[in-house]
């Protein structure tokens, strides 16, 4: 017995001394052994050295690199830990310094370089691309300029860029040599001449998706197509001959060829045709293809995309205006050329913490539910993550992704292809793939379970945090998140300081999230999510928080809603505790004639309903809604809305058909938000119907009635009753009558209170 218990002893203890710390300097050298003394030159080393329970720490300095981790962590006690140095700036950068700008004239500049620059992916010609993104016909690249760490907006003409400035905004304009980027083409449909059309609805694609999503409803042309793509349209109707074919596509790249084979991508060549610019990716325009001989009757059909060819010894060359006193050879010039910071290259690589850096300036693109979701940093579809008091910046679409790496959320609204093809690298089975194209279900092990919290996020043009699936069971908390989506040149449906789909579970706590296009957005399926204790307000473009699609429950609890449109919401939603000072509205589903959209077992990933939404079953309890904040704008709710203990001030109204509430209309409460050296403080008048208010009552989940369609409690994910015990900021909750909005208060007269940071 001693002696087992002797080995175990020293198992334990070589495990222990197995685990290493790797240290990182830009004055290292990537043959030395990563000591303290010897430390290697790039992470991305580190990173391919590190095993689970290793340490990775990088010192002082800019780090201009993707890192690629090649493995994860084990468990949540055993993970892999990249972190700066404490008390070090650390940057991990998306761009290079360049040089070698020729004044053109006025504050126009002209830079250029051999695409060999760029490596295998070049920003400058990379258009941002995807399903529910709109380019309005402009060919934004996922390229950015920036001077002194400040993005420059790009242009789409020369000539804009060649005027002076004259104290405008500065710009840059590029053209390239390439096909603008690794997507060629949108393709619908296909018709013989003399024959019947067949649409991609009834069609099949490999190496790109069935299901792209354009302004239309009910057409769903393929997409992501890329060189070698194969489209599958079965037993295509040539009536009683034909030897030309019709097809519709859509580009606004270079386009690419398409071949005509018999069944196979090495079947017999009927003929090619070249598709070319049509303005936009969603103008779609007709295309004559010759065949070589006449068919007649039905055929099974491969259609192959080709990409043209580049030139050899290709360039780029960009134009951009800087002030007067600039020479951007000798000011802090810097260009994008990495797609991503911090990025595995395959799924599964799980439990890494990333902890302390500033990681910025990344040439991502879209981030689609739909297909993979590319940010600045995540983990593709993995589990564990921690991503902590890190600056995260400059990301041309989106900061922190915790998507899917593959193709889906699109065909929740179209049936089933007639075969699902794997993307290679989609880390995705078939079998996973029809799972999620048909019931939205996936495997709760899989992904998810992430902590990201105390991160500063800005700058970011699509969204600060996405995540379609990936982010369920996670907690993102202390994050203060703004300047996203603003004066972009594009426009989408996928664009907030936070959008989630599928977040089940999800916590979102304690963040602040100011001066975004919309705040908070959660879509499709984002059941017994937590939304508590956040700083809303400046999300001016469109709302605080909008809840789409979602059967609930949701709960929304001491959150401090300042802007002018506050809460557009869904149906299975509790809110209580919070301050509203915007419109608030609420009602019946009419996308695409009325959504019907999955619910889930409980604490679960497997759906067990796809139901309508009807609007209404929102609970309204012990809120203080204020200025713009009437309740009652409710467009046709098919499920009812319950209220109690709510107070209204300042011009306010309840219901008409809400009873026990506070009326305190009247009286001016002055709220207001004030930015000091120190934080954000909250001003208030409090009125004494307020203090004195019978009807509130302590909110637990026996006081909250069940979300109706799923017909599951509010509770916490690990299946525990909540209770609205404490408030904003921490403080216990009057046990009898708590006061209503966010914030114990006991005294009426004016009051503050600093809310950011906590």
């Amino acid at each position: 017995m001693k002696k087992f218990v002797c080995l175990i002893a020293v198992f334990l203890l070589c495990s222990h001394l197995s685990a290493r710390e790797y240290h990182v300097s830009v004055k290292g050298k990537d043959t030395n052994v990563g000591s303290l003394s010897a430390p290697l030159r790039t992470i991305q080393a580190a990173a391919d050295k590190a095993m689970p329970g290793d340490v990775i720490t990088v010192h002082e300095g800019i780090y201009r690199e993707r890192v690629v981790p090649p493995r994860g962590g084990e468990s949540d006690e055993k993970r892999i830990i990249y972190q700066a140095a404490p008390g070090e700036r650390v940057v991990i950068s998306g761009s290079e310094r360049v040089k070698g700008w020729e004044k053109v004239q006025d504050n126009a500049w002209k830079l250029t370089l051999p695409d060999s620059f760029f490596g295998e992916s070049n920003p400058f010609d990379e258009q941002i691309y995807g399903s529910w993104y709109r380019g309005k016909g402009r060919p934004n690249h996922t390229g950015m300029v920036l001077l002194e760490g400040k993005r420059i907006r790009e242009t789409f003409s020369l000539e804009d860029v060649l005027q002076p400035l004259d104290g405008k905004q500065p710009h840059w304009y590029a053209e390239a040599d390439g096909n603008g980027g690794p997507v060629l083409m949108n393709f619908e449909w296909v018709e013989p001449v003399g024959g019947k059309r067949q649409t991609s609805m009834h069609a099949s694609v490999k190496g790109g998706d069935a299901a792209i999503c354009i302004a239309i409803v009910n057409r769903w042309p393929f997409g992501y197509l890329k060189d070698g793509s194969e489209m599958y349209f079965d037993q295509v109707d040539f009536g009683t001959g034909s030897d030309t074919l019709i097809f519709q596509a859509a580009t606004l790249g270079k386009g690419g060829t398409v071949e005509m084979r018999l069944d196979t991508p090495d079947g017999e060549l009927l003929g090619t045709s070249q598709v070319t610019n049509t303005g936009d990716w969603e103008k779609f325009e007709e295309f004559c293809l010759p065949m070589k001989r006449v068919l007649e009757g039905k055929h099974n059909l491969c259609l192959v995309v080709r990409a043209p060819e580049l030139p050899e010894k290709g360039k780029t060359s960009i134009w951009a205006q800087f002030p007067d006193s600039v020479n951007p050879n000798k000011a802090g010039v810097e260009i994008t050329v990495r797609p991503q910071v911090f990025y595995p290259e395959k799924t599964g690589i799980d439990y890494i913490t990333v902890r302390g850096f500033i990681l910025e300036n990344a040439a991502t693109n879209w981030a689609p539910p739909s297909a993979e979701q590319p940010g600045l940093i995540g983990p593709r579809w993995a589990k564990g993550w921690v991503i902590e008091a890190n600056t995260i910046r400059n990301s041309r679409c989106a900061g922190i992704s915790l998507g899917r790496p593959t193709f889906g959320h699109s065909h929740h609204y179209r049936f089933m292809p007639p075969r699902v093809y794997p993307e290679a690298d989609g880390g995705q089975t078939e079998q996973q793939l029809l799972d999620y194209f048909a019931h939205a279900s996936w495997n709760k092990e899989d992904a998810g379970f992430h902590v990201i919290r105390n991160n500063h996020i800005y700058d970011c043009g699509q969204a600060g945090i996405v995540g379609c699936s990936g982010a369920a069971f996670s907690v993102i908390e202390g994050n203060e998140i703004h300047d996203i989506c603003l004066d972009e040149t594009f426009e989408g449906d996928e664009m907030a300081g936070i959008k989630l789909h599928f977040a089940v579970d999800a916590i979102i706590r304690d963040n602040h999230i100011y001066n975004t296009i919309r705040g908070l957005w959660l879509d499709w399926g984002s059941q017994g999510m937590q939304v508590t204790g956040n700083l809303f307000h400046d999300n001016n473009v469109q709302e605080d928080i909008f809840i789409e699609v979602c059967h609930g429950p949701i709960l929304l609890a001491n959150n401090i809603l300042l802007s002018g449109y506050s809460l557009n919401l869904s149906q299975g939603i509790a809110g209580v505790h919070n301050l509203v000072t915007g419109k608030v509205f609420a009602g019946l589903d009419r996308c695409a004639g009325g959504r019907y959209s999955f619910f889930y077992e409980p604490h679960g990933t497997v759906s067990v309903g796809n139901v309508r939404n009807m609007g209404g079953d929102l609970q309204w309890v012990n809120n203080h809604f204020a200025q713009k904040a009437s309740l009652g704008n409710w467009d046709e709710c098919l499920l009812p809305i319950r209220y109690k203990g709510n107070l209204f001030t300042a011009g306010a109204h309840p219901d008409k058909r809400e009873k026990d509430f506070v009326e305190a209309s009247g009286f001016d409460s002055a709220i207001r938000l004030e930015q000091r050296a120190d934080g954000w403080y909250l001003k208030m008048n409090v009125p004494q119907e307020g203090i004195t208010n019978p009807k509130s009552r302590l909110v637990t989940t026996e006081t909250l009635d069940k979300a109706i369609i799923p017909q599951q409690a509010f509770v916490n994910p690990d299946d525990s009753p909540i209770a609205i015990d404490k408030d904003y900021l921490g403080n216990k909750r009057n046990a009898v009558h708590p006061y209503p909005g966010p914030i114990e208060v006991e005294k009426s007269g004016a009051q503050e209170w600093k809310v950011w940071p906590k």
